[in-house]
């Protein structure tokens, strides 16, 4: 035989969460005298401290009202706390209300006659100056309700109840918005926190005044609340209501409170954690008393509305109740448990008979029963830490969401921060950010190319060329870098803008951070994109030949991505090597194709130029090599080292070379170094940005014969272009250097321009680096043509493109603004490519002294003693080292052996 008290707490014991509220039955105890309700005390007795209870005994309260307000009021026993349940108690805002609407009867205003013929309190429900009245009697209690220590805690339950809700609403909104990030500002993060501190305090507030319940006065049938009707008005017409409809809607209200007090709520609210039902004791031996009528309304109101309150009613009737018209599922108290089970069965049909009668035992019951509550403990803590959760869960998650996006500059796919700068592809996901670049020049060239993306991916067909540079530079016209950047993005942009056919023509810009000290993450980013995007077919680009540029072509290269290198000149960029400590070694990458001529050519012609037409009649020249030794620096290195070999083999004399490090750091003391020697001539090889430092100083100190002839090599190109005028102003100072595209080479009608060169004849793009501009524009031409070449109504892939760039070789050589482009076919460096010696006259323009190589597959071959044998052995080398070394570091990409066959191999 199951113990009652075992009964009795499976009945209190909420299901698990998931599965829906069980029914509750009215058990009523007969038996003789007192043992009726000593068995229903008995019962409870275990469980009294664990769970909302109350126990009435008969006699207590006079009035129904005055029962309901020691269960339910502002001091009821069913709100008191429970010790150990972790949660606050049930509130009843709606019975409250009601008795406070009723309590108004006996609360006249001062000298208001009460209970006397023609009394006018409480006013007529259609009085105004009544309405008024209550209106004001209804805010001074809201207003009073809880006060003290209490009011802050209800407050700050509601305040919390609400948060659960509002905080992960907020950050959804922060979310939704595209959270906060350096780009955008605090707009986003401050609308979320608005909407969470709003709505919580709005639902807080409605939950505090019952406004957010008070909705159901007009859903229920027992003096229904009108629609649009005031609450100050329906509180008036309770006050006018006759007692029997207020009892009927006190008790109605009372089991409604109860049950939003366990309502599965959507939002969260303690009725997830609640795990035992409320429990009432009530002794109704009595007829007619007010306990009886309670048991008797609960019943009715209950078969006619249908409402059913999460509370166990162990109710002690005298052993002649009758059932009278309602079902009653009846028997011994020994057989409590079958009794439950039957009640279910019939609950389960839909008919159940609320009441379950059971006899109370001759021998009283043993309260000395331990309940086993830990269940329900566990469920109050995890309702807990599903607060915790969704009020502390957001924020976190909100942070390092953003941390994310931040990391990812906005939450870019192919993006990442390192430390102020965003490197990696702005645009593969669309319109680049505004803010991502210091320059708003940049920003400006970069928008044009979204707007071209745009209309590219609208076409439907359309491949990806990846734009490799370095765009976190700041605007600085005698910056080469930004300079570079500016006239690199304008080529490719206009050339982009003129695609019209199919397929269309997308522009990837990465940005590899300033001086591509990012070169090898920026790398391995694109290489992940390209990965997982077959329409990205190559990359374009590395305007300069740095540490981060050399990472990042290893990078690619083991991606099998086809590069085009526009402006990087030193020697051995793009030269593999298992061992890079091992000098001299290495081999070409299959995958590299460089546009421009190497800083060996240029040294050679450099030197040639100098020693035939500068130093012609000088019998022993001397010359001396002012370099940036800036670490990380191949071009400048290089370029140092090559000037002082080349010089050497003409019969110029080079003595130490003189270095300044660091953006001009130490020029002073550099010159005056170098003109210490008395030089015959000053090789320049530094960057674009210190060359008017180095001019100024030249042309301030004695530095030999006048005119003082420099000679410099390629990059200064940017700072000609932007202060032609200035250096044209030197007086001491003749001035020379090396060019690797410009359109001055074109103006003597030898060859018939390109369109693109035509333009730039015409005065467009004037202050652009010319050797940016030109072979850039040449490079996305390239490009794309050999997509064509490739696009067989599909889309090719990266293999077919490699294929069809190698094809440009001596016997199918390529038109382009640069000069004629024809590649080796081992090294894939160009083939007697185009350079030029210029020379800036008094008005600071530029003028051409010498050009070596054809600038059209039409002009005749370059016979010039002085342009002889200009590549020397660096190709002779490449030649060598190069197929024994690709076939073992690529033993499927060597195109030039067998192009077709192994084609495939780096697009798939």
């Amino acid at each position: 035989m199951a113990d009652p008290h075992a009964v009795i707490e499976a009945l209190v014991r909420r299901p698990f969460f998931w599965r829906s509220d069980r029914l509750l039955p009215l058990v009523l105890v007969v038996g003789r005298d007192g043992g009726a309700f000593d068995a229903a005390r008995r019962l409870a007795a275990p469980f009294e401290d664990s769970l909302p209870q109350a126990t009435v005994r008969a006699g207590e309260y006079d009035t129904l009202r005055e029962l309901v307000a020691a269960l339910a009021g502002e001091r009821g026993q069913l709100g008191m706390p429970v010790g150990g349940s972790f949660l606050p108690p049930p509130r009843f805002p709606l019975v409250q209300f009601v008795l406070w609407a009723r309590r108004q009867r006996e609360e006249p205003p001062p000298g208001e006659p009460v209970d006397v013929p023609g009394r006018i309190w409480p006013p007529d429900p259609q009085s105004r100056t009544g309405q008024e009245e209550f209106k004001e009697r209804l805010r001074d209690w809201r207003r009073g309700r809880y006060g003290g220590d209490r009011g802050r805690r209800t407050a700050a339950d509601f305040l919390g109840r609400a948060a659960t809700t509002w905080v992960p609403v907020g950050t959804l909104a922060a979310w939704g918005l595209g959270g906060a990030s350096d780009l955008v500002g605090l707009i986003p993060w401050a609308l979320g926190v608005l909407v969470a501190v709003v709505g919580t305090l709005i639902q807080a507030m409605l939950s505090i005044r019952g406004s957010l319940f008070n909705g159901w006065f007009r859903k229920q049938p027992y003096l229904s609340r009108k629609p649009f009707e005031r609450l100050a008005k329906y509180a008036l017409r309770v006050a006018n209501a006759s007692e029997a409809e207020v009892e009927r809607l006190l008790v109605h209200a009372l089991c409604r409170d109860l049950r939003q007090a366990y309502q599965k709520w959507l939002i969260p609210w303690p009725s997830w954690g609640r795990g035992l039902y409320a429990m009432l004791v009530l002794d109704a031996r009595w007829s007619g008393d007010v306990n009886e009528r309670l048991l008797r309304t609960l019943e009715e109101t209950v078969e006619e509305t249908g409402l059913l309150p999460p509370l166990l009613v162990l109710a002690a009737v005298p052993e002649s109740f009758a059932p009278g018209s309602r079902p009653v599922t009846a028997g011994r108290l020994s057989d409590l448990s079958a009794l439950v089970a039957a009640w279910r069965t019939a609950a389960r049909r839909r008919v159940p008979p609320l009441r379950l009668m059971v006899s109370a035992p001759a021998i009283p019951l043993d309260d000395d029963y331990r309940p086993h509550l830990l269940g329900s403990r566990m469920r109050a803590i995890g309702y807990w830490c599903v607060m915790a959760l969704l009020v502390i869960g957001p924020v976190v998650l909100l942070g390092r969401i953003q941390q994310d996006r931040n990391a990812h500059c906005g939450g870019l796919s192919w993006v990442e921060r390192v430390d102020k700068e965003c490197v990696g592809v702005v645009n593969a996901d669309g319109t680049t950010p505004d803010g991502l670049f210091p320059s708003d020049e940049l920003t400006r060239l970069v928008a044009r190319i979204d707007r071209n993306n745009a209309l590219a991916r609208e076409a439907g067909t359309y491949v990806s060329v990846v734009l490799f540079g370095e765009y976190s530079v700041a605007q600085d016209q005698s910056d080469s870098a930004f300079v570079g950047a500016r006239a690199e993005l304008t080529a490719v942009e206009e050339y982009q803008r003129g695609v019209s056919g199919a397929p269309r023509l997308q522009v990837l810009v990465a940005n590899a951070g300033t001086n591509f000290g990012q070169g090898r993450r920026t790398a391995e980013l694109v290489s992940e994109m390209a990965a997982e995007d077959p329409r990205v077919l190559g990359v374009i680009g590395f305007q300069r030949s740095v540490g981060g540029v050399e990472e990042a072509i290893r990078t690619l290269d083991a991606a099998k991505i086809p590069m085009l290198v526009t402006t990087a000149t030193a020697d051995r960029l793009g030269y593999l090597s298992d061992d890079p400590a091992r000098s001299g070694s290495g081999y070409p990458s299959p995958y590299v194709f460089r546009l421009g001529p190497s800083n060996q050519r240029q040294a050679r012609l450099a030197a040639r130029f100098a020693r035939d037409r500068l130093l012609g009649g000088v019998p022993k020249p001397s010359a001396v090599v002012v370099q940036d030794q800036t670490d990380d620096d191949n071009y400048t290195n290089n370029l140092a080292a090559d000037y002082a070999d080349e010089a050497r083999e003409v019969g110029i004399t080079v003595g130490d070379r003189v270095a300044y490090k660091d953006r001009g750091t130490g020029m002073d003391l550099a010159v005056s170094r170098a003109c210490g020697h008395g030089p015959d001539l000053l090789l320049y090889a530094g960057r674009a940005a210190d060359f008017l430092d180095f001019l100024r100083y030249v042309e301030g100190k004695d530095c030999g014969k006048e005119p003082i002839k420099v000679l410099a090599g390629d990059d200064v190109i940017k700072a000609v272009a932007n202060s032609g005028a200035v250096i044209g102003d030197y007086r001491r100072v003749q001035v020379y250097y090396a060019a690797l595209a410009s359109r001055e080479l074109w103006r003597d009608g030898a060859a018939a321009p390109t369109g693109f060169v035509q333009s730039l004849l015409s005065g467009r793009h004037a202050k652009e680096s010319d050797d940016n501009l030109i072979l850039s524009y040449d490079a996305v031409k390239l490009f794309y043509e050999r997509v064509n070449a490739a696009y067989r109504g599909g889309l090719p892939s990266r293999g077919d493109v490699l294929y069809q760039i190698s094809l440009v070789s001596p016997r199918d050589r390529w038109n382009g603004s640069g000069g004629v482009i024809s590649f080796g076919a081992a090294a894939h460096e160009p083939e007697n490519k185009t350079i030029a010696i210029l020379k800036v006259n008094d008005s600071g323009r530029s003028e051409v002294a010498e050009r070596c190589g054809r600038l059209a597959t039409t002009e005749p071959e370059d016979t010039k003693e002085i342009c002889r044998n200009l590549d020397g052995d660096a190709g002779e080398r490449a030649a060598r080292n190069a197929p024994a070394a690709v076939s073992s570091a690529h033993p499927s990409a060597r195109p030039s052996v067998s192009p077709r066959k192994d084609a495939a191999g780096p697009g798939r």
